[in-house]
């Protein structure tokens, strides 16, 4: 109940969080696997080439609805997800569940190139939610990776959407002051499917590249961590705090 009554909230909460907030949420579904003896992220890349040319023949969304990055564990707890991590994003549940059905009828040749990169007893499952974005970006250039930030929350008792939607705006507020504007980026993901873990939401923070990361890690040290601290520590408790390096997938069309 906890969970349900936090989706409602969080969905309510929609342009109190960003003036540009699109008109439908976007789904992301995450596989966290181990790479075969022999195999790491290159051959992942090239099947992941091979993927991009049967989803244009095949899947009836096309790659401006469903785009898909590879995830690697870099630092902390990344490696609970595996040693890396396929997370596809659909721009709304109609294309994602299109997609989704159309993989599984007839996706099977497909599946078994992505079995010898990462074989099928390897991968931990998935994990299906709603992305709502508390903080946007635009127009960025593409790059080969992306430093991403995640953690496991939950909220704690009598956490109100006045006080979720004070925190994010005083943290954007921060970031923006402390020249972070159009450099990161951070959503919430609420789960729906597959979780394994008693937690509430995902929370993610892209960075622009791995420069604004740099820039972020200067800002947290002087001032930063204590500010967010101060914000989010009385509203939820979070752990598995985690660094991954997203490389897009081939033709990706946003987040490159």
């Amino acid at each position: 109940m906890k969970k349900i009554l936090l989706i409602l909230v969080m969905l309510s909460a929609g342009y109190a969080f960003s003036q540009s907030m699109p008109p439908t949420f976007p789904v992301e579904m995450y596989y966290g696997c181990t790479y075969e003896k022999g195999k790491d992220i290159e051959d992942m890349m090239e099947v992941g080439e091979d993927w991009r040319e049967w989803q244009e023949e095949n899947d009836p969304v096309g790659r401006e609805n469903y785009n898909a990055w590879i995830f690697t564990a870099d630092f902390a707890g990344a490696s609970s997800h595996g040693t890396s991590m396929w997370f596809g994003v659909a721009n709304n549940w109609e294309n994602f569940t299109k997609s989704h059905f159309n993989w599984v009828r007839n996706g099977a040749d497909m599946s078994k190139k992505f079995e010898k990169v990462m074989g099928p007893s390897n991968c931990l499952g998935h994990l299906m939610g709603v992305m709502f974005p508390t903080r946007q970006a635009e127009g960025w250039e593409p790059v080969d990776i992306r430093p991403v930030f995640t953690s496991l929350c939950t909220t704690k008792e009598n956490t109100s959407l006045m006080d979720l939607n004070s925190a994010y705006s005083k943290m954007n507020a921060f970031l923006d002051a402390g020249g972070m504007s159009d450099k990161v980026a951070m959503f919430n993901i609420i789960p729906v499917a597959g979780q394994t873990s008693d937690y509430d939401f995902v929370t993610m923070m892209v960075l622009r590249d791995d420069d604004a990361m740099g820039e972020l890690a200067t800002l947290m040290s002087t001032g930063g961590a204590a500010m967010q601290s101060s914000l989010f520590d009385p509203l939820q408790e979070c752990s598995q705090n985690s660094l991954m390096l997203s490389s897009p997938l081939p033709g990706n069309t946003s987040f490159n």
